[in-house]
């Protein structure tokens, strides 16, 4: 069986659920629910201290993709995947990690196999643990703030209405580039 591991970067709490930070976490689990429409079995969500993560796994034909979320604070997140990884050793071809993107238009998305964290603090966090910086990750654009709202409060706010119509419209086009990372076409 081939295994995958994809790892959505966010904030353990309800206060910063939905944020724009955790649109990682919550496209992944927009992600399972489009694998079960797809015939995938999935698992209930399970907390592991071992790892700081919740995860949960979706099985689908002759692959094992755990989808995992830290219950650390998104500053540590390169903790989780390196546990992670010393337990379940996976090539970097196997991992994705997802996570928002300043840097993108909103809904935007990118696949990056390498490379620069873009100011993220969750995906340099990653870089420091692992020691390198060849984690592939899928960045999803949230864009700037059009106003003089900081950085920081900006990504821990929620999306305004109209950015959440905007992202629903381009919801489709991210769940299947997830799943062509996992799944590629031969």
């Amino acid at each position: 069986m081939k295994k995958f591991l994809l790892f959505g970067l966010g904030n353990p709490g309800d206060q910063f659920s939905h944020t724009r930070h955790n649109l990682g976490i919550d496209m992944l689990e927009k992600w399972i629910e489009y694998m079960r429409t797809k015939g995938a079995q999935v698992s209930a969500w399970k907390t592991h201290e071992k790892f700081h993560a919740r995860m949960c796994e979706v099985t689908h034909g002759d692959v094992l993709v755990t989808i995992a979320s830290a219950i650390i604070f998104m500053n540590e997140s390169g903790k989780v995947i390196d546990l992670y990884l010393r337990y379940n050793p996976l090539e970097r071809e196997q991992v994705l990690v997802v996570h928002d993107d300043l840097e993108l238009a909103l809904g935007e998305t990118k696949i990056q196999p390498s490379g620069s964290a873009h100011g993220h603090n969750g995906v340099r966090s990653v870089h420091e643990y692992l020691g390198d910086t060849n984690i592939p990750q899928l960045r999803i654009g949230i864009g700037r703030p059009q106003d003089s709202t900081a950085i920081d409060k900006f990504v821990l706010a929620t999306f305004t209405p109209e950015e959440k119509r905007i992202l629903q419209e381009k919801e489709k086009s991210i769940l299947e580039k997830i799943t062509e990372r996992v799944f590629p076409s031969p």
